[in-house]
């Protein structure tokens, strides 16, 4: 993943990302590099736009989709190219 970095304000901006994912044989690509997508995007927001938090017993707080806000599509990187890995 490539990313630009406002040093001033902390803003970035994703740039480009390129996935290489083995997912074994595949049964439908089309729905597998969506499921790729989607989790990349889902990880990209919890771990840069959320804060997380643990509670006194040390256990994650925000850990689910109703703990905090998924990005939106407009949020993915410019250049997204996802392949599913032929061996």
């Amino acid at each position: 993943t490539e990313v630009t970095i406002d040093t001033l304000t902390g803003e970035y901006l994703i740039d480009r990302t390129d996935i290489l994912h083995d997912v074994g044989r595949s049964l439908n690509p089309a729905i597998d590099i969506g499921q790729v997508e989607g989790a990349f995007v889902q990880g990209m927001g919890w771990l840069t736009t959320e804060e997380l938090w643990w509670d006194d017993k040390g256990r994650l707080r925000t850990h689910a989709p109703s703990t905090y806000k998924i990005p939106l599509a407009s949020d993915r990187p410019k250049v997204f190219n996802v392949k599913l890995a032929e061996w």
